[in-house]
């Protein structure tokens, strides 16, 4: 099987936006169980389509759901159907064999805004194979992600400072 990319989205916008979008993803459900294949969610995939969606968290203005895909992120796509139903989203998204990890914030008109970790971060991320755990800067943590969550922004903040 294919490496899989993990990719985490919360939308917002309107009750009927929501509804909406809610709407194409039990479709997309429903299109993956009886046709053993992925969902498009009604837009033309550009990047991959949308495998194994989980609907999360909901509320009137809000909707969390997950979602697969081969490889990496198919944030075009994601805008697309981010554009069609008039919502914003966040993705976060990880894909662990090809060390892909990022955060995506999508506009209601379909801009990306992508924020990919760089391998010259990645690479500051050790792994300890005895321990069974990541470590950066001497700072144990249980996962790559918990990390990442916790030091890239920093780092960023840093690299930023020394190119100015």
């Amino acid at each position: 099987m294919a490496n899989m990319c993990y990719n985490y989205v919360t939308c917002t916008g309107s009750a009927d936006s929501i509804a909406k979008l809610k709407q194409a993803l039990l479709d997309g459900c429903e299109h993956a169980r009886t046709h053993y294949e992925a969902a498009d969610l009604g837009v033309d995939l550009q990047e991959g389509a949308f495998f194994h969606i989980e609907i999360g968290d909901e509320t009137d203005c809000s909707l969390q759901f997950s979602y697969e895909t081969k490889w990496a992120p198919n944030l075009r796509d994601l805008a697309e159907v981010c554009n069609m139903h008039n919502l914003s989203a966040v993705c976060e998204y990880d894909e662990c064999g090809f060390e892909i990890y990022g955060k995506a914030t999508i506009t209601p008109d379909g801009l990306v805004d992508d924020d990919e970790v760089p391998a010259d971060f990645l690479e500051l991320i050790e792994y300890l194979e005895e321990e069974g755990c990541y470590q950066y800067q001497g700072i144990w943590h249980e996962t790559i992600g918990d990390a990442i969550n916790e030091h890239y922004e920093e780092w960023k903040q840093k690299q930023s400072k020394t190119t100015n």
